[in-house]
């Protein structure tokens, strides 16, 4: 079944957002606690799979409807500084290109209480993490020249699976051109150990092929970041690129991966320092807001820290 149309999501997106709660902890005037749980709430008990539920708007007229969308997915537990350059590097690279960046969280497992954060507290997180990109985007942009603004949206999905996420953000209409009918490139955003599950048969059954994700090599393209931090299980930047090699050399073809699939797979470096939500979660459980802002900026340690995130043993 087709998610409603474009409207129908900036309506009610508008309807939630324009409820405040004075009883939650709020993020900015217009965002709460209160109203990400809210639009969780909505989202579950609908049929839709794909909803955005904050923007950050672009500071500066857009002359034209974004040609790429850049699409982030992770569980965002907490984000860090690794999300942002991922992002920062994408929307550099694609530039002058009309873009737009979405940060995007997985709720599948929606029945269930999400630990050690819970979901509107990762929604929170997020809207922190578009504004450090968008504040950082524009100061680039502008020192470069650049005319156009970048607006980063926050959405959520009930998909597990990439090119089901694809396809959903697609149905959903939210990026389409009201002019020309047209839906924007999706560039993915993946880090290495996200390549090795896309392109893992097993995550497909019941005939476990690379079928399925020919949908999302049709369409769109994928951007990863190889890990590059010293003593990494994922070998040097040349062992890296084997996965992209033998979709090219032919190798997967007997599970009905394609050749072309190769040049819809772009390998970039990353850093060398190792940025991980363990680490931020380790780093708030002993108050060392030092090395948590480090790791994920100045916004998104003192919402960590205000909130008394990650304070309980995770065990419990």
């Amino acid at each position: 079944m087709r998610n409603p149309p474009a409207r129908a999501f900036r309506s009610t997106l508008r309807m939630m957002q324009s409820t405040t709660s004075t009883s939650s902890t709020c993020i900015s005037p217009s965002i709460s606690l209160a109203d990400f749980r809210s639009q969780l709430q909505f989202f579950a008990s609908s049929s839709s799979s794909f909803l955005v539920v904050h923007t950050v708007p672009s500071l500066s007229p857009q002359q034209h409807a974004p040609q790429i969308i850049h699409v982030l997915d992770s569980s965002f537990n907490s984000p860090t500084r690794a999300h942002f350059r991922i992002a920062l590097s994408a929307l550099h690279a694609y530039a002058p290109k009309p873009q737009r960046l979405l940060l995007l969280l997985a709720t599948q497992n929606a029945d269930k209480a999400p630990k050690p954060a819970s979901f509107e507290q990762r929604l929170a997180m997020m809207r922190l993490l578009a504004q450090d990109v968008q504040d950082q985007y524009t100061l680039d942009n502008k020192q470069r020249g650049g005319q156009d603004g970048l607006a980063v949206d926050v959405g959520i999905t009930k998909k597990p699976y990439f090119h089901d996420k694809a396809i959903s953000i697609e149905e959903s209409g939210f990026y389409t051109d009201d002019k020309t009918g047209q839906q924007p490139e999706q560039v993915h955003l993946l880090g290495f150990d996200s390549l090795i599950r896309l392109l893992d048969t097993k995550y497909y059954p019941p005939e476990h092929t690379l079928a399925p994700i020919d949908a999302l090599f049709a369409r769109h393209r994928i951007r990863v970041t190889r890990r590059t931090e010293e003593g990494n299980k994922w070998g040097t930047p040349e062992e890296q690129n084997r996965p992209r090699e033998a979709l090219a050399n032919g190798e997967r073809e007997e599970e009905k991966g394609k050749r072309e699939w190769a040049e819809r797979i772009e390998m970039v470096e990353g850093e060398s320092e190792a940025i991980s939500s363990t680490k931020v979660r380790e780093a708030a459980a002993k108050a060392e807001w030092e090395v948590v802002e480090r790791l994920v900026g100045k916004k998104v340690r003192e919402w960590i820290e205000s909130e008394r995130l990650y304070q309980e043993d995770e065990k419990g």
